[in-house]
């Protein structure tokens, strides 16, 4: 499964193995394509070269195991550069397999869909977070059934590019990050307050990195909650500058994404009136294997839709 994303490129190989998906392999390739983009969404000659050095390194990697089946999909940035054709052409000589650009809606139902066959927990009502790059995804949904899924153009590179110029970190930029956010999520708050959770997951990688700062650091309790967020903040604002954060558990190729994501979990948490954020070590790459494995044994529940209207249409 790999994942083309606003961030940084990624990949899981995986293997079924009893009912499970075991992860063999797993890997990383920074980029920022997002913050490619100019004001008119075209993508720079430098990102896309960036993004093509990454595919480099994954297909290496990829080429070094027995695999029956590849998916690789393109989220938020690939969706709105309007050169993005250019890029895909090319990545897809270097990759070596076709590459998808998914709508936010698909991307967020795989993202459950990996976070649901992880937990195995099939009464439990809960919402799913996912903070990429340049879009935000929430799902609410009951056991294996997505009930909602919705994609907001906020993410953790266009926050930090906009609001926290030159890596500089005041409480001004904060207030006026947090209300940008806010203002994408305003219109959809009632819904998901509303719609009966009662965990609440975090699947993106920007979510574990920020649940380890808080851990490590012993901020507060060291649990994902606003008000340990609040403490996070005040200490990223006291440093005043990316290169001066002393904070353990924060990369340096990382500490402009999650100086982003603050600004949108500070929103969603206050907001959506979340008590605690549990992150999950699972998402969209997981979700891609779980899709693969369900499409290949005919479990997929789309093919069971289909089948179901056959049954009661009584269609040959």
């Amino acid at each position: 499964a790999i994942d083309l994303g606003s961030n940084s490129f990624r990949l899981h190989i995986g293997e079924y193995v009893n009912g499970v998906i075991c992860v063999v392999k797993s890997a990383r390739e920074p980029n920022r394509l997002a913050a490619g983009l100019d004001k008119n969404n075209v993508l720079s000659e430098e990102a896309m070269a960036r993004g093509l050095e990454a595919l480099k390194k994954l297909r290496a990697i990829l080429d070094a195991y027995p695999l029956s089946d590849v998916r690789a999909v393109a989220t938020n940035t690939l969706r709105i550069a309007s050169n993005a054709p250019v890029f895909l052409q090319n990545a897809e000589k270097v990759l070596g397999y076709p590459i998808e650009v998914i709508s936010g809606e698909e991307e967020g139902r795989l993202i459950y869909l990996g976070v649901a066959n992880v937990l195995a927990r099939p009464e439990e009502r809960r919402l799913v977070i996912d903070i990429g790059g340049g879009s935000t995804e929430l799902i609410c949904g009951k056991g294996q059934e997505v009930e909602r899924v919705e994609t907001f153009s906020v993410g953790t590179v266009r926050q930090s590019l906009a609001f926290f110029h030159d890596g500089i970190i005041d409480g001004a930029s904060f207030e006026a990050a947090i209300l940008s956010a806010r203002s994408q999520f305003e219109d959809a708050v009632d819904y998901y307050r509303s719609c009966g959770w009662t965990e609440v997951y975090g699947s993106s990688g920007t979510i574990r990195a920020i649940a380890e700062i808080l851990a490590v650091n012993r901020i507060g309790d060291g649990r994902f909650t606003l008000e340990n967020l609040e403490r996070l903040r005040e200490k990223m604002i006291g440093a005043g500058h990316l290169n001066q954060l002393k904070l353990d558990g924060i990369k340096a190729e990382r500490a402009s994404s999650i100086l982003g994501g603050l600004t949108i979990l500070v929103v969603l948490l206050k907001d959506f009136g979340i008590g605690v954020l549990k992150p999950i070590e699972a998402g969209l790459r997981m979700g891609i294997m779980w899709d693969i494995y369900l499409m290949a044994t005919e479990k997929d529940r789309r093919e069971e839709a289909i089948r179901e209207m056959l049954k009661r249409y009584q269609v040959d």
